[in-house]
């Protein structure tokens, strides 16, 4: 089975698009963390579900033209781990 894992309550970030990077601030920690795609749309279709990264990409899909699915569950995983170590997202 797939690990799962869930975004953190959207309450708690204030998302700032900024040119080619979106600044997040995460109230609970008082940092603000600078990412660029494909973060905030993986963010944007984790929603509050709690979801594989394989579910991630197969969304991310429905909305943008990936070639490999597989290759992409790989890059969602690699984001996923390290959004994880800032607090963004957590395992279920």
């Amino acid at each position: 089975m797939s690990q799962l894992y869930r975004a953190a309550a959207s309450e708690g970030l204030i998302q700032h698009p900024l040119d080619s990077m979106t600044l997040i601030f995460q109230k609970s920690s008082g940092i603000t963390h600078m990412v660029v795609d494909p973060v905030p749309a993986i963010l944007a279709v984790m929603n509050k579900d709690a979801l594989t990264a394989e579910d991630i990409a197969g969304r991310l899909s429905d909305s943008y033209d990936l070639e490999d699915s597989g290759a992409a569950a790989d890059i969602v995983l690699a984001r996923l781990v390290e959004l994880c170590s800032l607090g963004l997202v957590e395992q279920v």
